[in-house]
């Protein structure tokens, strides 16, 4: 049963993507001014994708209005651009897209497809290509991990569609990039589970740049690798 937390969300993720009609916008005006503290809410998270948000999210036009929640969610599955950063060693990066924003509030739940990483109506072609899933040759580097993944070229960096079983549950585990000249860009964390890991992450780093991956544990080690080949 929808309540009206539920309907909050959905205007809310909608405002912070910038896709609210008339009409949304008008009932969620309505809502902020009538609940001070949503209000403080969505300004917080508003702040927040104002930092991360580059490039225009949006959809074609003319729309359904009642068809809200399938555009927030169909929009999320989209990439969406982060600012480029100068490499440098070690350094740690915001690149958290404006999407993940909007799950704060909207409840939708990024991820790998649950059959499996591949997404059949990606484009194709060689290493390199834009949009394209570009399957790596992954090395398994400790007794009991069992790594796979995929990588995306995209303008904005290069995304991973990682999976992995037999992580120690609870510890904590990073993607990197190794650029050409030996710099390394973080892709994101995660934490190891009992249950099979699907999860994509993002790195500030064009395909074209990056020659290595690697997942490594707290004490920087290497748990499982892939060299990339060459665009």
């Amino acid at each position: 049963m929808r309540t009206p937390d539920d309907r909050w969300a959905e205007l809310a993720a909608a405002a912070l993507a910038g896709e609210l009609t008339a009409a949304e916008k008008a009932e969620f005006d309505d809502l902020r001014r009538s609940d001070p503290a949503r209000a403080e809410e969505y300004a917080a998270l508003d702040g927040i994708a104002g930092r991360l948000r580059q490039g225009d999210v949006g959809w074609v036009v003319p729309r359904d209005d009642g068809d809200l929640f399938a555009r927030i969610e169909s929009s999320l599955g989209a990439p969406v651009p982060v600012p480029p950063v100068s490499p440098r060693k070690r350094e740690r990066r915001w690149v958290t897209p404006v999407a993940a924003a909007a799950c704060l509030v909207g409840g939708v739940v990024l991820g790998a497809n649950g059959a499996g990483l591949s997404d059949s109506s990606a484009p194709s072609g060689p290493p390199g290509t834009l949009g394209a899933l570009e399957r790596v040759a992954v090395s398994d580097d400790r007794d009991g991990v069992d790594v796979s993944a995929e990588v995306v070229a995209h303008t904005w960096g290069t995304e991973a569609y990682l999976q992995a079983t037999g992580l120690d549950a609870g510890a904590t585990y990073e993607l990197v990039f190794v650029g050409v000249n030996g710099a390394e860009f973080s892709a994101g964390e995660v934490l190891g589970s009992e249950v099979p890991i699907v999860c994509r992450l993002n790195a500030a780093v064009l395909r074209g740049d990056a020659v290595r991956m690697e997942l490594r544990d707290t004490g920087e080690a290497v748990i499982a690798h892939a060299d990339l080949p060459a665009v």
